[in-house]
């Protein structure tokens, strides 16, 4: 919980408020001194964007040395957006200083009307399909095979300007989620 808060950029105080939990009480949780209830942890995971499942690690995987460098296909956190986005950390973790995500754009999806930025750089790799890319005032389309690079600093939004799938593999640093 505490990497995907901090990685998020929210302090416990802005979580307590979003959630109507207690800035302890979160604390508590995060330092696993206290167990949360399945209410806690869908409302937590509402705030945080992710589902409850996210909270909890596959038990097979506990002994498992290679699930801090290795994430197996079955096996990805993933996120769905109301907006038609559908992303999957391929990441094992979120405390190191990449993050590696695979996003699926439904026909028509976009990461918001207005461009948004935030510290750090990130680049993608157009798996297929078509990606609108606005850096700044720069609108540019990509294809199947195109990769862009560009600091997150920049005012940036995507779309999926097309009837058809989008598939973007990306790497961000420091992880933004």
């Amino acid at each position: 919980m505490r990497e995907l808060r901090k990685t998020k950029g929210l302090t416990l105080a802005q979580l307590g408020a979003e959630t109507g939990l207690s800035v302890g009480y979160l604390s508590q949780l995060e330092r696993q001194d206290a167990d949360p209830s399945v209410r806690a942890l869908n409302t937590i995971g509402a705030a945080l964007g992710v589902g409850i499942n996210w909270f909890f690690p596959d038990p097979s995987d506990a002994d498992n040395p290679e699930t801090d460098i290795i994430v197996r296909a079955n096996k990805r956190r993933a996120l769905r957006f109301d907006s038609g986005v559908h992303d999957e950390l391929l990441s094992p973790n979120l405390s190191g200083t990449l993050e590696m995500i695979l996003t699926t754009f439904a026909p028509h999806a976009n990461s918001g009307d207005a461009n948004y930025a935030h510290k750090g750089e990130e680049g993608g790799f157009v798996v297929s399909g078509v990606l609108e890319l606005t850096v700044e005032d720069q609108v540019m389309c990509l294809g199947a095979g195109d990769a862009f690079q560009f600091s997150s600093t920049k005012p940036h939004r995507y779309a999926n300007p097309t009837d058809e799938e989008t598939v973007i593999f990306w790497a961000v640093t420091p992880p933004h989620y």
